[in-house]
């Protein structure tokens, strides 16, 4: 079985690339709203998301992604609009990785979407 993603599941999401600071990542809680196959060969998919680390306003999001890997718990992808290049990595979020990159407080892996529904 391979990792496979779900509409309206919050993942956590690393976003690889030049244009981020000194360590290359920027690292953000996504909520999946659609994954469309573009069957265009190439493992081609068009994804739109609600970018949680992302100023208000512009939280929606939609990339054209074409498939790097795909395993049993993560996803990687390249976004093939993007110059530099910028890479996502997703997979399940939980409370650890929250605290991890956010400093956040007041949940657990029992209720990690449901807190993401009312803080993110």
């Amino acid at each position: 079985m391979r990792f496979t993603l779900n509409n309206e599941t919050w993942y956590a999401c690393e976003f690889i690339g030049d244009e981020f600071q000194e360590d290359c990542c920027s690292y953000s809680p996504i909520k999946v709203r659609d994954v469309v196959p573009l069957r265009t060969g190439g493992g081609k998919f068009r994804l739109a998301f609600y970018h949680a680390n992302y100023p208000t306003g512009v939280r929606e999001k939609e990339y054209e992604l074409a498939m790097i890997e795909r395993g049993k718990t993560f996803l990687l992808a390249k976004s093939v609009e993007h110059d530099p290049p910028r890479i996502l990595q997703i997979y399940d979020i939980d409370w650890n990785w929250i605290v991890r990159h956010f400093r956040a407080s007041g949940g657990n892996d029992d209720d990690v979407q449901r807190w993401l529904e009312s803080n993110a």
